[in-house]
Order: C-alpha cells, then structure tokens, then sequence
C-alpha cells in the first residue's frame, strides 16, 4: 500500500487535469471536496493511526468506532460507498450532538433556543443543490484517485517471499 504523503502528492497531481477536463459546475465547492477527500475524508479513515486521521488532531478519537466497524480495504475501499460510509458517520455523530445540545438547552437553558433547534428539518433541496453535488463529487473522485493508487501500487509492488522454515 502506498504511504500517505503518496496519495496526497498523486491527488493533488491529478487535480489540474481533473478540472480541466470535468470542468465542475461550481469549481469552488469541487475544490473544496477535492481537499477534503484528499486531506480529511480517505478510505485511510478505517486506519486509526493513518496520517488521514492524525490531520484531525484533538478530533481523531472521533475515527475510532469507524475503524473497529470497518477493516481496511473494505467498503471504505469501495467507490461511493466509502464516501457515503463516511458521510453517513459523521452525520449521525452531528445529530447525536445535537440532540444532546437540545437536551442540555431544554434542561438547564434557554428554552428558546432548545425550541429553534426542532426547527431544523432535512430539506430534499440540500442534496440536489450543484454546490453540494460538486461537494460530493470532488470528495468522491479524490476517493478513486486514492484506491487506483492502492491498486497500481499493489500491482508493481514485488511480492515478498515467506521464508522457510
């Protein structure tokens, strides 16, 4: 397996082309997916000492579950489902907070505001809005990016012998 400053330097190579030739609809939200696919969001996640998870300092024992629920090349090794496996825990790990923080308000607090936070409801129009489709797809590329390396590098890499005993 390739080393993470690998898949950074062969991400951000591949980035210009990408763009050039996809030209994004809105080439700031791509970007910006690109970077965080690249930097933040890998299938390296299911790694909990990977240079991925290292870049979310004092965060990182948030990847911790993730790893014990998935092994290493599996569905975070998958295009789209790692990114949707990934997106779907950090998700629930954010309503889990903010129940807590509605509970807390509701409790202790301002009871205003605990009643602005069950105002938050999903809208439909998020997910089919460009700029979160670009979001998404620039995660979802920097994600492929990164497993053809794996494989490529699988493939060139010697296979080592077992010594005999």
């Amino acid at each position: 397996m390739a080393l993470g400053r690998t898949h950074d330097l062969i991400n951000l190579a591949a980035f210009g082309p990408i763009v050039y030739y996809l030209q994004p609809t809105d080439f700031v939200s791509f970007t910006v997916g690109y970077m965080v696919g690249t930097f933040l969001l890998s299938p390296d996640n299911d790694i909990y000492h990977s240079s991925v998870n290292k870049r979310w300092k004092i965060l990182k024992f948030l990847w911790y579950p993730y790893t014990k629920l998935f092994s290493h090349r599996g569905i975070s090794h998958i295009p789209f489902y790692g990114t949707l496996t990934k997106l779907v825990y950090l998700g629930v790990i954010f309503l889990v907070l903010l129940f807590i923080l509605k509970f807390i308000l509701m409790k202790f607090g301002d009871t205003a505001f605990s009643s602005y936070l069950s105002l938050i409801d999903f809208d439909w129009y998020i997910i089919t809005n460009p700029i979160v489709i670009s979001f998404f797809v620039g995660l979802l590329i920097a994600e492929v990016i990164h497993i053809f390396t794996d494989i490529i590098y699988s493939a060139l890499k010697p296979k080592k012998r077992k010594k005999r005993k």
